[in-house]
């Protein structure tokens, strides 16, 4: 006795380390799978396979040591679960595609009521998880219904296969929408268009709507509100927070795949195709394009005059022509101008500024007597100029004046000489100042110029 239950203990460690063995092996996939067949069989706790990616193979490990399954019968039951279970090809299209997913979404919330709100991407694993392992599928008199089937696992194949042939048709072209999914300004443009797209719209006349405007000179027509809608689907819903912009772009794109599904829903090559629906997708995704480029147009602007002075356009124009025929950016020319101008009004207020402030007020206080009738004999020596000065001997400078001749010269107030009054200067106005060109020619040597007046005089 003591042997067998040695063995039944031994037979026991060894199933369960196969049913370990097995079950590690197995995809996530096929282990929601398996716990789905497990469900058929009455065998799992729960009436829905829940989704726990973590604990999902332990539970699988746990159920089936508690089953007591020997080797021979988990072969069996892997054999069963695989049969009676969806290959991974006709999920894949939304099960790896949050856009497809939303999609789904929004055709089963018009169709059997799936209103399980959607905030985050865990939530729409969630969805995509309950429509592979708890929903059941099937195409009845053309309309999508949730119900039992005999053999529901191959009605939810043929459901699936048709719903992925409607997602494909419907899908809008990656190249009208190539504006919208650049990563250019991302954020900022993901979120402006959710907005607009959540506001009402004329969604079904709007190519008529813009003929009509047309024929009107311009002029806006009466709309209908009451056939106003809006563009983002099943927003009650499915509500993305505006920091995840990855989500709320899946949710624009998914919306815009959907507007054709009830052209494309069991459709058949030769098939009519509704094109005005398809001309007012078309015009609404323009629409979008304007309202972001005008959005994006008023940013920059704004941006360019918090940053700086905005100029004219006669300015910009004139601006340009400089910079192109000094050879230099439109910087640079406005550097030079700045600095020049500014250079010029620097030179005028010293030359407007006295190095002795109180000089005039100095002279005010000196008494000066009239000249005498008679002509001095050095008042001719006295006009002449510093420069005759200065190239005198310094002996014929103290034997031509002494003290006593030099105190008794008086002068009128007329006859003052420039070097002993300073009059103050008007103001002069700026002189033309242009930016510094590298081949302007240079100007002519002013001491030159002012020897030869001097020779001529």
């Amino acid at each position: 006795m003591k042997n067998e239950s040695v063995n039944r203990i031994k037979g026991l460690m060894k199933n369960e380390k196969y049913i370990e063995k097995k079950v590690n092996a197995l995809s996530i996939y096929n282990v929601y799978w398996c716990l789905y067949e497990l469900r058929e069989r009455a065998q799992l706790p729960t009436e829905t396979v829940l989704k726990n990616d973590s604990f999902c193979k332990l539970q699988l490990i746990r159920i089936l040591k508690e089953q007591r399954y020997s080797v021979r019968s988990l072969n069996i039951f892997l054999e069963v679960s695989a049969e009676n279970s969806i290959p991974l090809p006709y999920v894949k299209w939304f099960y790896e595609d949050a856009r497809a997913a939303l999609w789904l979404k929004m055709v089963l919330e018009n169709t059997i009521n799936s209103s399980e709100p959607i905030i985050s991407k865990s939530d729409i694993s969630i969805f995509i998880h309950d429509v592979i392992f708890n929903k059941k599928l099937l195409v009845l008199n053309g309309e999508i219904v949730d119900g039992n089937s005999d053999s529901q696992i191959a009605f939810k194949k043929i459901t699936l296969e048709k719903l992925k042939d409607a997602y494909l048709l419907s899908r809008v072209n990656s190249k009208d929408i190539k504006w919208l999914t650049s990563k250019s300004n991302s954020s900022v443009k993901t979120n402006h268009i959710y907005q607009y797209m959540n506001k009402l719209h004329d969604l079904n006349n709007l190519r008529r709507n813009k003929e009509s405007k047309k024929k009107n000179g311009g002029r806006k027509t009466h709309i209908n509100k009451a056939g106003c809608q809006q563009a983002l689907i099943c927003s009650g819903t499915i509500k993305f927070k505006e920091t995840d912009t990855a989500m709320r772009l899946c949710h624009i794109l998914a919306s815009l795949d959907y507007w054709m599904f009830d052209t494309y829903w069991l459709y058949k090559d030769g098939d009519f195709v509704d094109r005005e629906k398809a001309n007012n997708r078309m015009l609404f995704i323009s629409n979008m394009e304007d309202v972001w480029n005008s959005k994006h147009r008023r940013d920059r602007n704004k941006i360019k005059k918090n940053q700086g002075m905005d100029l004219t356009n006669d300015n910009k124009k004139n601006l340009k022509h400089l910079a192109k025929a000094c050879g230099k950016t439109q910087r640079e020319v406005l550097n030079d101008l700045v600095e020049s101008a500014y250079s010029q009004m620097r030179n005028q207020e010293i030359k407007l500024s006295p190095s002795f402030p109180d000089q005039y007020k100095a002279f005010d206080k000196i008494t000066l007597e009239k000249p005498s009738s008679l002509p001095s004999e050095h008042t001719e020596r006295e006009v002449i100029s510093e420069d005759t000065f200065l190239t005198k001997d310094k002996q014929e400078l103290s034997s031509d004046y002494d003290a006593e001749s030099v105190g008794s010269s008086t002068y009128d107030n007329e006859d003052v000489p420039a070097e002993t009054i300073t009059p103050k200067q008007e103001v002069q106005p700026f002189q033309p100042f242009y930016p510094k060109v590298s081949d302007r020619k240079p100007a002519e040597d002013k001491a030159d110029t002012n020897t030869e007046n001097y020779n001529q005089l």
